[in-house]
């Protein structure tokens, strides 16, 4: 019952999120705000790890923790402050909800485990879903608001790929891992930054700081909230977190941001769950029969062997 306390209290942190960083956009350029937020918090993860005096990767697992820092901090977390500012917050996480199918099938296309065609129908499902809340075919949605869109549906698939990434090479202790993977998006983040005609700015506004402030928070507590978790339940129970997100982001963001609750954004977004969850039985089916599969560790274990999911 704790347990499914905690998992819960991190699913509705989680769905603020997006919100805040929404928030943390209107003063704050995107790609300098995401920078800053994991500055802050790859320092605070490197006095964790020296506190606890935890090893340091090297070698191989040190190319794989700068990898996957690169692809779920540095790339991941460029497109989805840029889709952000076009769109709204629950619309963005229903389109990350694909996050935990995208992991299995990248996982499958790097032959860590076997194709699916439940899988796929789920793919196809999810895909249908996500043209839905778009408005695919309609003009309900701007140009703008249809490139912040695949750039969520970009970031699910960046943040699968570092999910494959950190079962492939070898295991590092969560907080390195977390220090050196936010330490490389940030300064990945930064060098795009300028690069970006982006200005770097100290926020005036009590909002932005509020904001940010709970972006690193929030941090800090899903990663003792999902390493709680993660000892208590299976991997692949966790990653039904990207399945839940979208219930409290839509809610908050309805209060707090003006998002509308359109029939389309519900439909829409009942295929991509349901598309989603249909690939994660396939991925479960296979994990009994392999014993231990891609989606044993993926996306959960990505969170298991990190100790944060860092959303």
């Amino acid at each position: 019952m704790h347990t499914a306390a905690v998992f819960v209290a991190a699913v509705v942190v989680t769905g603020g999120n997006a919100v805040a960083i929404r928030y943390s956009n209107r003063e704050l350029d995107p790609l300098f705000g995401a920078a800053a937020r994991f500055a802050v918090a790859a320092l605070v993860f490197a006095a964790v790890a020296a506190a606890g005096r935890r090893a340091w990767p090297r070698g191989r697992a040190l190319a794989g923790a700068l990898l996957y820092g690169l692809l779920n901090f540095g790339l991941a977390y460029g497109f989805i402050y840029e889709a952000l500012r076009e769109v709204h917050a629950g619309l963005a996480q229903i389109v990350l909800a694909s996050v935990p199918l995208a992991t299995l099938l990248i996982a499958a296309g790097a032959g860590v485990e076997a194709f699916s065609w439940r899988r796929f129908a789920g793919t196809l499902v999810a895909v249908a879903g996500i043209a839905v809340v778009s408005g695919a075919g309609t003009t309900a949605f701007s140009a703008s608001s249809l490139l912040g869109i695949a750039c969520m549906a970009a970031a699910a698939v960046s943040i699968g790929a570092g999910a494959v990434v950190v079962k492939v090479f070898p295991p590092v202790p969560g907080a390195p891992l977390n220090a050196v993977g936010m330490a490389v998006g940030a300064v990945a983040l930064a060098v795009a930054s300028p690069l970006a005609g982006e200005r770097w700015r100290v926020p005036v506004r009590g909002e932005t700081f509020a904001a940010f402030g709970f972006l690193v928070v929030s941090t800090l507590i899903l990663f003792a909230a999902f390493l709680y978790v993660l000892r208590r339940w299976s991997a692949s129970a966790t990653s039904y977190q990207f399945l839940f997100v979208p219930i409290p982001a839509v809610i908050v963001s309805s209060l707090l941001d003006s998002e509308a609750l359109t029939p389309a954004l519900f439909l829409g977004g009942l295929l991509v769950l349901a598309g989603s969850y249909l690939g994660l039985r396939a991925g479960r089916s296979g994990a009994r029969r392999a014993g231990r599969t891609a989606e044993g560790h993926l996306p959960g274990d990505a969170a298991a062997r990190t100790d944060a999911p860092g959303r």
